[in-house]
């Protein structure tokens, strides 16, 4: 079971996942067609490859659209399964990073 909160805040949406990420579960994740968006994976009990898999077309499908598309991470789990994708630590240090990236 995958739980998705969503929250814009200052032209950025954040998606907080809680729950199992997984072949069958990833079709409820809908990430937006947002600027800005931060991933956070924080609350995961367990990923498998296929949605590491999503999860980097994803982010290849929002950078070739000018888009951003972070992982908040604070356990690095996903240091090594999702190498391209840039990460934080906090949510709010990704208010710095999408500033630098205007």
């Amino acid at each position: 079971m995958l739980k998705t909160n969503l929250e814009f805040s200052r032209g950025i949406l954040f998606v907080r996942l809680k729950g199992d990420l997984n072949r069958s579960t990833i079709k409820e994740l809908k990430i937006k067609d947002f600027k800005f968006i931060v991933l956070n994976i924080n609350n995961m009990y367990s990923i498998d490859s296929y949605s590491i898999k999503y999860l980097n077309k994803i982010y290849k499908k929002y950078q070739d659209k000018d888009r951003k598309m972070i992982i908040c991470d604070k356990f690095n789990i996903s240091q090594k399964l999702l190498k391209d994708i840039p990460k934080i630590n906090e949510e709010y240090d990704a208010y710095k990073l999408f500033e630098r990236m205007i």
